[in-house]
């Protein structure tokens, strides 16, 4: 590798590692907000799991943090060196386009391989074991989930609260039934146990000296005047834990938590609905499901390869240095890409189309783009 490769080298490789490390936190945080950070606010997780939870979400991003910190940084690096003008110094020195490329290709298929293994191993595994971890902190400790203090809107339709806790019992226990935005039944007791059942995968919540109350139909907001039903020495509520979690045994079916073997023994027996539901045509749609979802990981891990080729040329033209000019295009360009395969990924209901073929369209378009401008580049 001589000299000038080995700058444009250091030079990508440096500005990538820090551009995805930048969209790896980005799209970790965003997560976090959304699955964990409620329950660690809540005191149902502790710091060092919160931690280990973040760790295993970062193979989750990896996919999409990759192929946004390449392309943007090599938006930064090629237009900072067309600014300066040192790619005309190259080509007056007899170097061309391509030869300033090669090391940044090399760079690009490393990182395609690496994704590779990150959509078909890392990622799947990751995502289970998050799963299984929430699951399991629920199984160990049931009275955890419910805060006192805090309302736990976590099961659809329901709105819990405590007031307090003892260790063993939840105290001013209420439960609200809530449908269409509005509550339609409310419960209270003074006291609650709550017990986990793994057979069942259901969270037990027993309402001691419990009443229950129905809101009249003509005001239903109006909580000062509801319609008593009954009292009961013990009143038990069943949570399924599947409403919040899915089930964890159909988890391990959901193609997204498979890993690459899992996925090719899947291809003939693995079917959205029980067997006896299942018709032929429905049975040539589920394997093109899987068929797609297997092309489509393949196609993601290399749209790196895809948008390097686009990037190169449209950072020599683009001739910037500010960063958030390159951080648009960046954008655009990867909004574009993801949003043609969310389109040819709905087309799995229609397997006659092949889209498990049609999800590489984008990655064709994207290098057949790259190519043109590599030429136009090469000429200039």
């Amino acid at each position: 590798m001589g000299i000038l490769n080995r700058y444009i080298f250091r030079q990508v490789l440096a500005a990538s590692l820090m551009t995805v490390g930048l969209f790896v936190f980005v799209l970790v945080v965003g997560n976090v907000m959304k699955e964990v950070m409620g329950d660690l606010a809540a005191g149902r997780v502790s710091m060092e799991f919160f931690i280990y939870i973040i760790a295993l979400l970062i193979p989750s991003v990896i996919p999409y943090a990759l192929p946004l910190g390449m392309l943007t940084g090599i938006l930064l690096v090629f237009g900072r060196m067309s600014a300066q003008n040192e790619v005309t110094a190259i080509k007056a020195a007899g170097k061309s386009v391509y030869s300033m490329a090669a090391p940044v290709f090399f760079i690009a298929i490393v990182a395609s391989i690496f994704s590779v293994g990150i959509n078909f191993y890392y990622a799947p595994v990751a995502d289970y074991t998050y799963k299984s971890l929430l699951r399991n902190l629920i199984r160990n400790d049931p009275l955890q989930f419910i805060q006192p203090g805090n309302f736990i809107r976590d099961f659809p339709g329901l709105v819990i609260y405590a007031e307090d806790s003892n260790g063993k019992e939840l105290l001013g226990f209420r439960i609200w039934e809530v449908k269409n935005g509005k509550i339609v039944r409310a419960s209270r007791a003074e006291r609650a146990t709550i017990t986990y059942n793994k057979d069942t995968e259901e969270i037990l919540l027993t309402m001691k000296n419990a009443s229950a109350d129905i809101m009249r139909s003509e005001d239903p907001e109006n909580l000062r005047k509801p319609v008593p039903v009954a009292r009961f020495e013990e009143l038990p509520i069943i949570l399924p834990l599947s409403k919040i979690m899915g089930s964890l045994e159909m988890n391990k079916y959901k193609l997204s938590l498979m890993t690459y073997g899992e996925l090719m023994a899947a291809r003939d027996t693995w079917h959205r609905f029980p067997p006896e539901l299942t018709t032929p045509e429905q049975a040539r749609r589920d394997r093109m499901k899987v068929q797609t979802h297997i092309q489509k990981n393949f196609a993601m891990a290399f749209s790196i390869f895809s948008m390097v080729v686009l990037a190169i040329p449209l950072g020599i033209k683009a001739s910037r240095t500010e960063t958030l000019a390159n951080l648009a295009i960046a954008l655009a360009l990867a909004m574009g890409y993801y949003m043609l395969i969310v389109l040819i990924s709905w087309l799995e209901k229609f397997p006659s189309l092949r889209p498990d073929l049609l999800i590489w369209l984008p990655n064709l378009m994207f290098q057949g783009l790259g190519a043109y401008l590599f030429v136009r580049a090469g000429k200039h």
